[in-house]
């Protein structure tokens, strides 16, 4: 009995060694690809420790779960360390993400406004509006609209790495400033000072690309699934600068010899490939989110039964989440929100911009 358990033990110790190199062999493989061949292979670990080497784009649906699950099994526990692993891999080599600093000095915004009876959305008022811009257009009539004063020499400075509560009472122009900040100002106000991110003005890059807006307001195709419409803003957004940050990365860590975490590995390469119809980056959102368990409900709306109004707004904040926005402007995002839900969302942002 004794001599059975010993060789039991020891056949279980000869099939570790046995795994543990046929790993380590397909790693050295996959690093004698060409860097841009290697950044879409990944080493995939089942359940039961078998190890093999997968094409990212192409991820089963159960192995997006099984990586998911290792990489997040509890939200409220798992957060933190999920992120403190991410930046230990960039520790490793010494790279670190691209910061942006917002400044704005001496911003004001304002607009010219009827007042009194002129400012009815009436039929006459209607006409007489049109006339007026169109006598305008010519110079002829200037009109009898007054300014009307939004922001008044706003200054100040968003540093990077940080989250930043904007407070104030209603209609004291929060939304304003961040619409400004943001690039998203409409045609209708005019706005005077200087906002610049790195330095740079909003006239020398599309800030669209950089910053992200998440409106008070939630706005869906009401005939899309939760899941839908998560990939189909994240396949519109795109990775932005992740592709050849995981390039670098994977550049030096090659120099290095260091050996990724699998599990790591594979969500880094499949955050920063887009093209997916459904990506691993959207199921992991939709954990955090805790949209998991209406993933594959209808949005809704007035018409057509879906979520609850607090889904539609945690919704609204997955939308940018699963882009590669570096700065995000968040107005009213708590709003139907439960306590429980709004902190889990904020401490993943504050784990995120660390």
């Amino acid at each position: 009995m004794w001599n059975s358990a010993e060789n039991l033990s020891v056949r279980s110790a000869s099939f570790r060694e046995d795994g543990d190199e046929e790993e380590a062999l397909r790693w050295a493989a996959l690093e004698r690809l060409p860097t841009y061949t290697r950044v879409r292979r990944g080493i995939f670990k089942n359940i039961v420790g078998d190890s093999k080497e997968i094409d990212v784009d192409k991820l089963e649906v159960q192995e997006r779960k099984v990586v998911l699950d290792r990489l997040v099994n509890s939200v409220d526990d798992d957060a933190e360390r999920f992120f403190d692993r991410m930046r230990r891999r960039f520790d490793a080599v010494d790279l670190e993400f691209p910061k942006i600093e917002v400044r704005f000095q001496h911003l004001a915004v304002g607009s010219f406004v009827h007042v009194g009876s002129r400012a009815l959305p009436t039929i006459p008022n209607f006409i007489f509006n049109m006339t007026e811009a169109f006598l305008r257009q010519l110079r002829i009539y200037t009109g009898r609209r007054r300014k009307l004063t939004i922001l008044d020499d706003v200054s100040g400075i968003i540093r990077p790495s940080r989250l930043m509560l904007l407070l104030g009472p209603p209609s004291s122009g929060k939304t304003t400033l961040l619409l400004a900040l943001a690039g998203h100002l409409g045609h209708d106000l005019q706005m005077s000072g200087k906002i610049t991110y790195n330095g740079h003005s909003l006239n020398e890059f599309v800030p669209q690309r950089t910053s992200a807006y998440v409106s008070q307001q939630d706005c869906y195709v009401a005939e899309m699934t939760v899941r839908e419409t998560l990939d189909f803003s994240a396949r519109c957004q795109g990775v932005g600068s992740k592709y050849d940050m995981l390039l670098e990365l994977s550049r030096r860590e090659k120099i290095a010899g260091i050996k990724p975490d699998e599990d790591i590995d594979i969500f880094m390469k499949a955050l920063a490939l887009g093209g997916q119809e459904t990506s691993l980056v959207v199921e992991y959102i939709l954990k955090i989110l805790g949209l998991d368990i209406c993933a594959d409900t209808l949005v809704g709306d007035e018409m057509l039964k879906g979520i609850s109004g607090g889904q539609k707004k945690r919704l609204t904040t997955g939308e940018l989440l699963v882009g590669p926005s570096r700065v995000l402007f968040m107005d009213e995002i708590s709003t139907g929100l439960d306590s429980s839900t709004t902190y889990q969302i904020i401490k993943y942002l504050r784990h995120s911009t660390r």
